[in-house]
């Protein structure tokens, strides 16, 4: 990294600490650190700045330097969202067969790497509509793995769907999360200016506040995404 590489990275580690990232985020040979729960505690979900804390590549390789930039800059945009009611939680059932969770996650991370194509044009393999499809990817994923559930283009009808099937769970309960689970970001599942986004729950570090999710178009791809677990990021889960 040469140096005028090294005073950019600098100064996105700066603002990403100013956001309050609730982790290490490597940026080629820096490191940017802000506080972390302590050892042996479990994060306040509502203490953690909403933050993306890795994205990877397909090999598996973080994102640094301006490629990372440009994906926190249009998670920036997109996640811009206006005040929604808070959802009710109405999950009664947490008991969802290992089989299944595990089928789900394994479905999705065959599915990292997948792009638009053309670049940019919403068009993609999982519906024959050219749309924002974050929602129809987390979709086709769950019924692939036998989940009967509509292919939604709107990340706010999986919510819906979820507190109709007694699935959803709000902010409140998503330290009850589970991989295979469906995590909603925005403010809540009324309309696209509130209910902004969807992952599959891949992994999570209770401890560290942390999530990784399995993302359909994230930077017009499938890509693997770790955020903090924070409520100022996620208004609720469903359960698939």
């Amino acid at each position: 990294m040469d140096k005028k590489d090294l005073g950019v990275a600098r100064r996105l580690a700066r603002g990403l600490t100013m956001l309050g990232v609730g982790a290490s985020l490597v940026l080629g040979s820096v490191v940017a650190t802000a506080p972390v729960a302590a050892a042996g505690t479990d994060a306040d979900p509502d203490a953690v700045a909403p933050a993306v804390l890795e994205v990877e590549h397909l090999d598996g390789q973080q994102l640094t330097g301006a490629e990372l930039a440009k994906f926190l800059e249009e998670d920036r945009a997109r996640l811009e969202a206006e005040p929604d009611a808070a959802p009710d939680d109405t999950a009664t059932d947490e008991t969802v067969a290992a089989s299944r969770r595990d089928k789900i996650v394994s479905i999705a991370r065959k599915e990292i790497g997948t792009k638009e194509k053309p670049p940019g044009s919403n068009c993609q393999k999982y519906s024959k509509r050219c749309v924002s499809w974050c929602s129809l990817f987390s979709t086709w994923v769950w019924r692939k793995a036998g989940v009967d559930i509509p292919q939604y283009a709107f990340t706010g009808d999986v919510y819906k769907w979820g507190q109709r099937h007694k699935k959803a769970y709000g902010k409140s309960k998503l330290r009850k999360l589970a991989k295979g689970d469906s995590l909603l970001l925005g403010t809540g599942p009324s309309k696209p200016s509130t209910s902004k986004h969807i992952g599959i729950v891949e992994k999570f570090d209770l401890k560290k506040g942390k999530v990784t999710l399995i993302e359909g178009n994230a930077s017009n791809q499938v890509k693997r995404v770790t955020r903090a677990l924070s409520s100022k990021t996620f208004y609720g889960g469903v359960r698939p």
